[in-house]
Protein backbone atom coordinates (compact mmCIF):
# COMPACT_ATOMS: atom_id res chain seq x y z
CA UNK A 1 0.00 0.00 0.00
CA UNK A 2 1.59 3.35 -1.05
CA UNK A 3 2.17 6.06 1.50
CA UNK A 4 0.93 8.87 -0.89
CA UNK A 5 -2.58 7.43 -1.01
CA UNK A 6 -3.16 8.42 2.65
CA UNK A 7 -5.41 5.38 3.40
CA UNK A 8 -5.53 3.62 6.73
CA UNK A 9 -7.19 0.27 7.22
CA UNK A 10 -8.47 -1.44 10.37
CA UNK A 11 -9.50 -5.04 10.65
CA UNK A 12 -12.52 -6.46 8.94
CA UNK A 13 -14.16 -7.20 12.27
CA UNK A 14 -13.44 -3.80 13.79
CA UNK A 15 -14.47 -1.72 10.73
CA UNK A 16 -12.27 0.31 8.34
CA UNK A 17 -11.25 3.95 8.32
CA UNK A 18 -9.87 5.99 5.43
CA UNK A 19 -8.75 9.49 4.55
CA UNK A 20 -8.73 10.85 0.95
CA UNK A 21 -6.36 13.65 -0.15
CA UNK A 22 -7.84 16.89 1.10
CA UNK A 23 -7.13 20.60 0.42
CA UNK A 24 -4.11 20.50 2.79
CA UNK A 25 -2.47 17.81 0.65
CA UNK A 26 -3.36 19.69 -2.51
CA UNK A 27 -1.45 22.77 -1.31
CA UNK A 28 1.78 20.78 -0.87
CA UNK A 29 1.79 19.38 -4.40
CA UNK A 30 0.91 21.45 -7.54
CA UNK A 31 -2.29 20.59 -9.32
CA UNK A 32 -2.16 18.75 -12.59
CA UNK A 33 -4.13 19.41 -15.69
CA UNK A 34 -6.48 16.99 -17.48
CA UNK A 35 -3.92 16.94 -20.27
CA UNK A 36 -2.15 14.06 -18.52
CA UNK A 37 -4.48 11.56 -20.09
CA UNK A 38 -1.94 9.20 -21.67
CA UNK A 39 0.76 9.27 -18.94
CA UNK A 40 -1.78 9.03 -16.14
CA UNK A 41 -3.51 6.17 -17.93
CA UNK A 42 -0.22 4.22 -18.24
CA UNK A 43 0.61 4.71 -14.56
CA UNK A 44 -2.89 3.71 -13.51
CA UNK A 45 -2.80 0.63 -15.73
CA UNK A 46 0.62 -0.42 -14.32
CA UNK A 47 -0.53 0.05 -10.74
CA UNK A 48 -3.83 -1.53 -11.56
CA UNK A 49 -2.22 -4.75 -12.82
CA UNK A 50 -0.50 -5.24 -9.47
CA UNK A 51 -3.83 -5.11 -7.59
CA UNK A 52 -6.05 -8.17 -7.34
CA UNK A 53 -8.88 -7.97 -9.92
CA UNK A 54 -9.14 -4.17 -9.97
CA UNK A 55 -11.78 -2.87 -12.43
CA UNK A 56 -13.11 0.60 -13.26
CA UNK A 57 -16.61 -0.71 -13.84
CA UNK A 58 -16.63 -2.28 -10.37
CA UNK A 59 -15.54 1.08 -8.91
CA UNK A 60 -18.53 2.87 -10.43
CA UNK A 61 -20.99 -0.02 -9.98
CA UNK A 62 -19.82 -2.10 -7.02
CA UNK A 63 -23.18 -3.77 -6.68
CA UNK A 64 -22.97 -5.26 -10.20
CA UNK A 65 -21.12 -8.31 -8.82
CA UNK A 66 -24.18 -9.23 -6.86
CA UNK A 67 -26.23 -9.28 -10.08
CA UNK A 68 -24.22 -12.29 -11.32
CA UNK A 69 -25.64 -14.52 -8.59
CA UNK A 70 -28.10 -17.13 -9.72
CA UNK A 71 -31.79 -16.45 -9.59
CA UNK A 72 -32.27 -19.19 -7.08
CA UNK A 73 -30.41 -17.10 -4.44
CA UNK A 74 -32.90 -14.22 -4.71
CA UNK A 75 -35.22 -15.93 -2.21
CA UNK A 76 -32.91 -17.41 0.47
CA UNK A 77 -34.36 -19.22 3.46
CA UNK A 78 -35.07 -17.24 6.55
CA UNK A 79 -32.53 -19.16 8.61
CA UNK A 80 -29.48 -18.12 6.51
CA UNK A 81 -29.81 -14.31 6.63
CA UNK A 82 -26.96 -13.57 9.01
CA UNK A 83 -24.07 -15.22 7.08
CA UNK A 84 -25.31 -13.66 3.82
CA UNK A 85 -25.27 -10.17 5.35
CA UNK A 86 -21.73 -10.67 6.70
CA UNK A 87 -20.46 -11.82 3.28
CA UNK A 88 -22.05 -8.79 1.66
CA UNK A 89 -20.37 -6.51 4.21
CA UNK A 90 -17.00 -8.09 3.43
CA UNK A 91 -17.54 -7.65 -0.32
CA UNK A 92 -18.60 -4.04 0.15
CA UNK A 93 -15.48 -3.31 2.21
CA UNK A 94 -13.23 -4.92 -0.38
CA UNK A 95 -14.89 -2.96 -3.19
CA UNK A 96 -14.63 0.26 -1.19
CA UNK A 97 -10.93 -0.36 -0.59
CA UNK A 98 -10.39 -0.92 -4.31
CA UNK A 99 -12.27 2.27 -5.17
CA UNK A 100 -10.19 4.28 -2.72
CA UNK A 101 -6.93 2.81 -4.06
CA UNK A 102 -7.95 3.64 -7.62
CA UNK A 103 -8.93 7.22 -6.65
CA UNK A 104 -5.59 7.71 -4.86
CA UNK A 105 -3.64 6.44 -7.88
CA UNK A 106 -5.59 8.74 -10.21
CA UNK A 107 -4.90 11.74 -7.95
CA UNK A 108 -1.20 10.93 -7.80
CA UNK A 109 -0.98 10.62 -11.60
CA UNK A 110 -2.77 13.94 -12.01
CA UNK A 111 -0.39 15.65 -9.57
CA UNK A 112 2.64 14.32 -11.46
CA UNK A 113 1.20 15.60 -14.71
CA UNK A 114 0.68 19.02 -13.12
CA UNK A 115 4.41 19.31 -12.48
CA UNK A 116 5.09 18.68 -16.18
CA UNK A 117 2.61 21.41 -17.15
CA UNK A 118 4.24 23.93 -14.79
CA UNK A 119 7.63 23.25 -16.42
CA UNK A 120 6.05 23.78 -19.85
CA UNK A 121 4.52 27.09 -18.67
CA UNK A 122 7.92 28.28 -17.42
CA UNK A 123 9.43 27.37 -20.82
CA UNK A 124 6.73 29.46 -22.53
CA UNK A 125 7.53 32.43 -20.31
CA UNK A 126 11.22 32.13 -21.23
CA UNK A 127 10.24 32.09 -24.92
CA UNK A 128 8.21 35.28 -24.42
CA UNK A 129 11.18 36.99 -22.78
CA UNK A 130 13.34 36.03 -25.78
CA UNK A 131 10.74 37.51 -28.13
CA UNK A 132 10.67 40.74 -26.14
CA UNK A 133 14.47 40.97 -26.41
CA UNK A 134 14.20 40.46 -30.16
CA UNK A 135 11.59 43.23 -30.28
CA UNK A 136 14.01 45.56 -28.49
CA UNK A 137 16.74 44.75 -31.04
CA UNK A 138 14.36 45.43 -33.93
CA UNK A 139 13.33 48.74 -32.35
CA UNK A 140 17.00 49.79 -32.20
CA UNK A 141 17.43 48.84 -35.87
CA UNK A 142 14.36 50.88 -36.74
CA UNK A 143 15.79 53.92 -34.96
CA UNK A 144 19.04 53.52 -36.93
CA UNK A 145 17.11 53.28 -40.20
CA UNK A 146 15.11 56.41 -39.33
CA UNK A 147 18.35 58.27 -38.61
CA UNK A 148 19.82 57.14 -41.95
CA UNK A 149 16.60 58.16 -43.71
CA UNK A 150 16.74 61.65 -42.16
CA UNK A 151 20.38 62.02 -43.24
CA UNK A 152 19.51 60.86 -46.75
CA UNK A 153 16.63 63.32 -46.86
CA UNK A 154 18.93 66.19 -45.83
CA UNK A 155 21.42 65.22 -48.56
CA UNK A 156 18.65 65.09 -51.16
CA UNK A 157 17.37 68.49 -50.04
CA UNK A 158 20.88 69.93 -50.46
CA UNK A 159 21.16 68.39 -53.95
CA UNK A 160 17.74 69.78 -54.81
CA UNK A 161 18.69 73.31 -53.78
CA UNK A 162 21.94 73.13 -55.78
CA UNK A 163 20.06 71.89 -58.85
CA UNK A 164 17.53 74.69 -58.50
CA UNK A 165 20.34 77.25 -58.34
CA UNK A 166 21.91 75.76 -61.50
CA UNK A 167 18.52 75.84 -63.19
CA UNK A 168 18.05 79.51 -62.28
CA UNK A 169 21.50 80.30 -63.67
CA UNK A 170 20.75 78.49 -66.91
CA UNK A 171 17.42 80.29 -67.21
CA UNK A 172 19.09 83.67 -66.70
CA UNK A 173 21.73 82.79 -69.30
CA UNK A 174 19.03 81.70 -71.72
CA UNK A 175 17.19 84.99 -71.22
CA UNK A 176 20.40 86.94 -71.90
CA UNK A 177 21.06 84.95 -75.07
CA UNK A 178 17.52 85.48 -76.27
CA UNK A 179 17.79 89.20 -75.53
CA UNK A 180 21.04 89.47 -77.54
CA UNK A 181 19.52 87.49 -80.40
CA UNK A 182 16.48 89.73 -80.46
CA UNK A 183 18.66 92.82 -80.49
CA UNK A 184 20.73 91.40 -83.33
CA UNK A 185 17.61 90.48 -85.24
CA UNK A 186 16.23 93.97 -84.83
CA UNK A 187 19.51 95.43 -85.96
CA UNK A 188 19.56 93.16 -89.00
CA UNK A 189 16.00 93.97 -89.86
CA UNK A 190 16.73 97.70 -89.61
CA UNK A 191 19.82 97.26 -91.69
CA UNK A 192 17.91 95.34 -94.35
CA UNK A 193 15.30 98.06 -94.37
CA UNK A 194 17.96 100.68 -94.95
CA UNK A 195 19.45 98.58 -97.73
CA UNK A 196 16.09 98.33 -99.40
CA UNK A 197 15.70 102.09 -99.20
CA UNK A 198 19.16 102.55 -100.58
CA UNK A 199 18.40 100.17 -103.45
CA UNK A 200 15.26 102.09 -104.24
CA UNK A 201 17.22 105.30 -104.25
CA UNK A 202 19.88 103.65 -106.41
CA UNK A 203 17.28 102.48 -108.93
CA UNK A 204 15.77 105.92 -108.99
CA UNK A 205 19.17 107.45 -109.34
CA UNK A 206 20.45 104.73 -111.68
CA UNK A 207 20.97 107.06 -114.54
CA UNK A 208 22.47 109.69 -112.33
CA UNK A 209 24.52 107.45 -110.17
CA UNK A 210 25.77 104.96 -112.69
CA UNK A 211 29.28 106.00 -111.83
CA UNK A 212 28.68 105.12 -108.21
CA UNK A 213 27.01 101.78 -109.05
CA UNK A 214 30.16 99.75 -108.88
CA UNK A 215 31.07 101.17 -105.57
CA UNK A 216 27.61 100.46 -104.39
CA UNK A 217 27.80 96.94 -105.78
CA UNK A 218 31.04 96.44 -103.87
CA UNK A 219 29.33 97.68 -100.79
CA UNK A 220 26.45 95.34 -101.48
CA UNK A 221 28.80 92.39 -101.81
CA UNK A 222 30.47 93.33 -98.56
CA UNK A 223 27.15 93.65 -96.88
CA UNK A 224 25.93 90.33 -98.31
CA UNK A 225 29.05 88.68 -96.94
CA UNK A 226 28.34 90.20 -93.56
CA UNK A 227 24.76 88.94 -93.87
CA UNK A 228 26.00 85.40 -94.53
CA UNK A 229 28.25 85.64 -91.50
CA UNK A 230 25.36 86.87 -89.36
CA UNK A 231 23.11 84.07 -90.65
CA UNK A 232 25.76 81.47 -89.79
CA UNK A 233 26.06 83.03 -86.37
CA UNK A 234 22.28 82.92 -86.01
CA UNK A 235 22.24 79.22 -86.86
CA UNK A 236 24.94 78.55 -84.27
CA UNK A 237 22.92 80.47 -81.70
CA UNK A 238 19.83 78.41 -82.57
CA UNK A 239 21.83 75.18 -82.13
CA UNK A 240 23.04 76.39 -78.74
CA UNK A 241 19.46 77.21 -77.82
CA UNK A 242 18.35 73.67 -78.70
CA UNK A 243 21.18 72.19 -76.59
CA UNK A 244 20.16 74.36 -73.67
CA UNK A 245 16.54 73.28 -74.04
CA UNK A 246 17.59 69.62 -73.99
CA UNK A 247 19.67 70.19 -70.87
CA UNK A 248 16.70 71.95 -69.29
CA UNK A 249 14.46 68.94 -70.07
CA UNK A 250 17.01 66.52 -68.60
CA UNK A 251 17.26 68.67 -65.49
CA UNK A 252 13.48 68.64 -65.11
CA UNK A 253 13.42 64.84 -65.48
CA UNK A 254 16.14 64.47 -62.86
CA UNK A 255 14.23 66.80 -60.55
CA UNK A 256 11.08 64.69 -60.99
CA UNK A 257 12.98 61.48 -60.27
CA UNK A 258 14.49 63.03 -57.14
CA UNK A 259 11.03 64.09 -55.98
CA UNK A 260 9.68 60.58 -56.63
CA UNK A 261 12.55 59.03 -54.66
CA UNK A 262 11.86 61.42 -51.82
CA UNK A 263 8.16 60.49 -51.81
CA UNK A 264 9.02 56.79 -51.92
CA UNK A 265 11.40 57.13 -48.98
CA UNK A 266 8.75 58.97 -47.00
CA UNK A 267 6.20 56.24 -47.80
CA UNK A 268 8.66 53.55 -46.70
CA UNK A 269 9.30 55.42 -43.47
CA UNK A 270 5.56 55.70 -42.78
CA UNK A 271 5.13 51.99 -43.60
CA UNK A 272 7.92 51.09 -41.18
CA UNK A 273 6.28 53.15 -38.44
CA UNK A 274 2.92 51.49 -39.07
CA UNK A 275 4.61 48.10 -39.02
CA UNK A 276 6.18 48.87 -35.65
CA UNK A 277 2.79 49.85 -34.24
CA UNK A 278 1.26 46.66 -35.65
CA UNK A 279 4.04 44.56 -34.10
CA UNK A 280 3.46 46.26 -30.74
CA UNK A 281 -0.29 45.59 -30.95
CA UNK A 282 0.30 41.92 -31.88
CA UNK A 283 2.68 41.59 -28.94
CA UNK A 284 -0.01 42.97 -26.62
CA UNK A 285 -2.50 40.49 -28.09
CA UNK A 286 -0.08 37.60 -27.52
CA UNK A 287 0.37 38.69 -23.91
CA UNK A 288 -3.42 38.78 -23.49
CA UNK A 289 -3.67 35.27 -24.99
CA UNK A 290 -0.99 34.09 -22.56
CA UNK A 291 -3.03 35.47 -19.66
CA UNK A 292 -6.06 33.68 -21.04
CA UNK A 293 -4.09 30.42 -21.21
CA UNK A 294 -3.09 30.88 -17.60
CA UNK A 295 -6.73 31.43 -16.64
CA UNK A 296 -7.72 28.26 -18.55
CA UNK A 297 -5.00 26.32 -16.67
CA UNK A 298 -6.42 27.62 -13.39
CA UNK A 299 -9.92 26.57 -14.50
CA UNK A 300 -8.57 23.11 -15.33
CA UNK A 301 -7.08 22.92 -11.82
CA UNK A 302 -10.46 23.78 -10.31
CA UNK A 303 -12.19 21.24 -12.57
CA UNK A 304 -9.71 18.57 -11.46
CA UNK A 305 -10.44 19.39 -7.81
CA UNK A 306 -14.21 19.23 -8.43
CA UNK A 307 -13.79 15.88 -10.24
CA UNK A 308 -11.94 14.43 -7.26
CA UNK A 309 -14.64 15.68 -4.91
CA UNK A 310 -17.33 14.14 -7.13
CA UNK A 311 -15.47 10.82 -7.24
CA UNK A 312 -15.31 10.86 -3.44
CA UNK A 313 -19.04 11.72 -3.21
CA UNK A 314 -19.93 8.94 -5.66
CA UNK A 315 -17.88 6.46 -3.63
CA UNK A 316 -19.72 7.47 -0.46
CA UNK A 317 -23.11 7.25 -2.21
CA UNK A 318 -22.24 3.83 -3.62
CA UNK A 319 -21.18 2.61 -0.17
CA UNK A 320 -24.43 3.92 1.35
CA UNK A 321 -26.65 2.45 -1.36
CA UNK A 322 -24.82 -0.90 -1.19
CA UNK A 323 -25.55 -1.37 2.52
CA UNK A 324 -29.31 -0.77 2.02
CA UNK A 325 -30.00 -2.46 -1.34
CA UNK A 326 -30.92 -6.07 -1.97
CA UNK A 327 -29.81 -8.10 -5.04
CA UNK A 328 -30.88 -6.55 -8.33
CA UNK A 329 -33.71 -7.72 -10.53
CA UNK A 330 -33.44 -8.66 -14.22
CA UNK A 331 -34.41 -5.16 -15.31
CA UNK A 332 -31.69 -3.63 -13.16
CA UNK A 333 -29.15 -6.03 -14.68
CA UNK A 334 -30.19 -4.91 -18.18
CA UNK A 335 -29.86 -1.26 -17.15
CA UNK A 336 -26.46 -1.94 -15.67
CA UNK A 337 -25.31 -3.65 -18.87
CA UNK A 338 -26.53 -0.62 -20.84
CA UNK A 339 -24.67 1.66 -18.44
CA UNK A 340 -21.51 -0.42 -18.93
CA UNK A 341 -21.86 -0.12 -22.70
CA UNK A 342 -22.28 3.65 -22.30
CA UNK A 343 -19.14 3.74 -20.17
CA UNK A 344 -17.21 1.81 -22.82
CA UNK A 345 -18.43 4.17 -25.55
CA UNK A 346 -17.43 7.24 -23.52
CA UNK A 347 -14.05 5.70 -22.73
CA UNK A 348 -13.47 5.06 -26.45
CA UNK A 349 -14.42 8.67 -27.23
CA UNK A 350 -12.04 9.92 -24.55
CA UNK A 351 -9.24 7.74 -25.95
CA UNK A 352 -9.84 9.16 -29.43
CA UNK A 353 -9.77 12.71 -28.09
CA UNK A 354 -6.56 11.97 -26.19
CA UNK A 355 -5.03 10.63 -29.42
CA UNK A 356 -6.04 13.83 -31.23
CA UNK A 357 -4.53 15.95 -28.46
CA UNK A 358 -1.29 13.91 -28.65
CA UNK A 359 -1.21 14.41 -32.42
CA UNK A 360 -1.65 18.17 -31.98
CA UNK A 361 1.16 18.21 -29.44
CA UNK A 362 3.46 16.44 -31.90
CA UNK A 363 2.52 18.96 -34.58
CA UNK A 364 3.28 21.76 -32.11
CA UNK A 365 6.73 20.26 -31.47
CA UNK A 366 7.34 20.04 -35.23
CA UNK A 367 6.35 23.70 -35.68
CA UNK A 368 8.64 24.71 -32.84
CA UNK A 369 11.49 22.85 -34.56
CA UNK A 370 10.74 24.69 -37.81
CA UNK A 371 10.72 27.99 -35.94
CA UNK A 372 14.08 27.19 -34.38
CA UNK A 373 15.51 26.24 -37.79
CA UNK A 374 14.29 29.55 -39.24
CA UNK A 375 15.95 31.42 -36.40
CA UNK A 376 19.19 29.52 -37.10
CA UNK A 377 18.92 30.48 -40.77
CA UNK A 378 18.43 34.13 -39.84
CA UNK A 379 21.39 34.09 -37.42
CA UNK A 380 24.16 34.25 -40.10
CA UNK A 381 22.32 37.11 -41.81
CA UNK A 382 22.32 39.05 -38.56
CA UNK A 383 26.02 38.38 -37.88
CA UNK A 384 27.30 38.84 -41.45
CA UNK A 385 28.88 42.22 -42.40
CA UNK A 386 26.74 42.51 -45.55
CA UNK A 387 23.33 42.47 -43.85
CA UNK A 388 20.19 41.95 -45.97
CA UNK A 389 17.59 44.63 -46.49
CA UNK A 390 15.08 45.58 -43.85
CA UNK A 391 12.17 44.42 -46.02
CA UNK A 392 13.59 40.87 -46.21
CA UNK A 393 14.07 40.71 -42.45
CA UNK A 394 10.59 42.10 -41.93
CA UNK A 395 9.08 39.46 -44.24
CA UNK A 396 10.89 36.67 -42.38
CA UNK A 397 9.78 38.13 -39.05
CA UNK A 398 6.13 38.27 -40.17
CA UNK A 399 6.34 34.67 -41.37
CA UNK A 400 7.71 33.53 -38.00
CA UNK A 401 5.09 35.57 -36.15
CA UNK A 402 2.30 34.05 -38.25
CA UNK A 403 3.54 30.53 -37.53
CA UNK A 404 3.75 31.35 -33.83
CA UNK A 405 0.20 32.76 -33.90
CA UNK A 406 -1.09 29.62 -35.63
CA UNK A 407 0.62 27.43 -33.02
CA UNK A 408 -0.85 29.49 -30.19
CA UNK A 409 -4.29 29.22 -31.80
CA UNK A 410 -3.95 25.44 -32.10
CA UNK A 411 -2.88 25.24 -28.46
CA UNK A 412 -5.90 27.30 -27.41
CA UNK A 413 -8.18 25.06 -29.48
CA UNK A 414 -6.77 21.93 -27.81
CA UNK A 415 -7.24 23.46 -24.36
CA UNK A 416 -10.83 24.43 -25.18
CA UNK A 417 -11.45 20.95 -26.56
CA UNK A 418 -10.04 19.42 -23.40
CA UNK A 419 -12.25 21.63 -21.22
CA UNK A 420 -15.29 20.63 -23.29
CA UNK A 421 -14.40 16.94 -22.85
CA UNK A 422 -14.05 17.37 -19.10
CA UNK A 423 -17.45 19.08 -19.01
CA UNK A 424 -18.95 16.19 -21.00
CA UNK A 425 -17.43 13.70 -18.55
CA UNK A 426 -18.89 15.67 -15.62
CA UNK A 427 -22.31 15.69 -17.26
CA UNK A 428 -22.06 11.96 -17.98
CA UNK A 429 -21.11 11.20 -14.37
CA UNK A 430 -24.03 13.32 -13.16
CA UNK A 431 -26.38 11.45 -15.51
CA UNK A 432 -25.11 8.08 -14.26
CA UNK A 433 -25.60 9.18 -10.66
CA UNK A 434 -29.16 10.23 -11.47
CA UNK A 435 -29.77 6.88 -13.22
CA UNK A 436 -28.50 4.99 -10.16
CA UNK A 437 -30.70 7.07 -7.84
CA UNK A 438 -33.71 6.48 -10.10
CA UNK A 439 -33.02 2.72 -10.11
CA UNK A 440 -32.85 2.68 -6.32
CA UNK A 441 -36.11 4.64 -6.06
CA UNK A 442 -37.82 2.34 -8.59
CA UNK A 443 -36.66 -0.69 -6.61
CA UNK A 444 -38.02 0.73 -3.38
CA UNK A 445 -41.34 1.59 -5.06
CA UNK A 446 -41.61 -1.93 -6.51
CA UNK A 447 -40.98 -3.43 -3.09
CA UNK A 448 -43.67 -1.25 -1.53
CA UNK A 449 -46.10 -2.22 -4.29
CA UNK A 450 -45.33 -5.91 -3.79
CA UNK A 451 -45.92 -5.56 -0.05
CA UNK A 452 -49.20 -3.77 -0.63
CA UNK A 453 -50.25 -6.37 -3.22
CA UNK A 454 -49.39 -9.23 -0.85
CA UNK A 455 -51.39 -7.56 1.92
CA UNK A 456 -54.33 -7.03 -0.44
CA UNK A 457 -54.15 -10.67 -1.57
CA UNK A 458 -54.15 -11.88 2.04
CA UNK A 459 -57.16 -9.75 2.94
CA UNK A 460 -59.00 -10.83 -0.24
CA UNK A 461 -58.40 -14.56 0.48
CA UNK A 462 -59.61 -14.16 4.07
CA UNK A 463 -62.74 -12.38 2.87
CA UNK A 464 -63.46 -15.03 0.22
CA UNK A 465 -63.08 -17.81 2.82
CA UNK A 466 -65.50 -16.03 5.11
CA UNK A 467 -68.06 -15.56 2.32
CA UNK A 468 -67.78 -19.24 1.31
CA UNK A 469 -68.32 -20.38 4.91
CA UNK A 470 -71.43 -18.30 5.32
CA UNK A 471 -72.85 -19.52 1.97
CA UNK A 472 -72.28 -23.19 2.92
CA UNK A 473 -74.14 -22.78 6.20
CA UNK A 474 -77.08 -21.24 4.41
CA UNK A 475 -77.19 -23.89 1.63
CA UNK A 476 -77.32 -26.97 3.86
CA UNK A 477 -81.04 -26.81 4.97
CA UNK A 478 -82.69 -24.14 2.94
CA UNK A 479 -82.26 -25.15 -0.73
CA UNK A 480 -85.76 -26.56 -1.31
CA UNK A 481 -87.36 -23.92 0.87
CA UNK A 482 -85.67 -21.20 -1.08
CA UNK A 483 -86.72 -22.91 -4.33
CA UNK A 484 -90.38 -23.19 -3.32
CA UNK A 485 -90.34 -19.70 -1.88
CA UNK A 486 -89.06 -18.38 -5.16
CA UNK A 487 -91.89 -20.16 -6.96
Amino acid sequence: MSQGSNIRYGGLGGGCGWRLPGPQDAMDVPWSSPDSGSDGGEMISSRKDSLPSQNLEDSFFPFSSSSSQPRGSLMPPMAGKEPLGSSQDDDSRLLLERDLILAAEVGRALLERNEELTTQLEQRERDIEALQQEKHILQQRLDLLELEGSQREAELQADLTSLREQLDKQRSQGRDHRREESEQLTQLSNHNHRLVEQLAEAVALEHTLRSELRSLRDDMEDRSFSNSISSARLESLQAENRVLQERYARAEERLNSVQEDNARLRAEREGMRERVTELQSTLCEREAELDQERSTVFQLHTLNHSLKQRVQALGEEVSLTQTTCFPLSLQCEIQQSQAKEAILVHSKILQEKEAEIQKLKEELLIREGELQSLEEELQPFRQSPGQPSYSFLEAELTKVRQERDSLNQQLLNTIKHKVALSQEVDAWQEDMRLVICQQVQLREEERERERKASLQRGSATSRSLRVRGEGGKRGKGGFFSSFFSSD
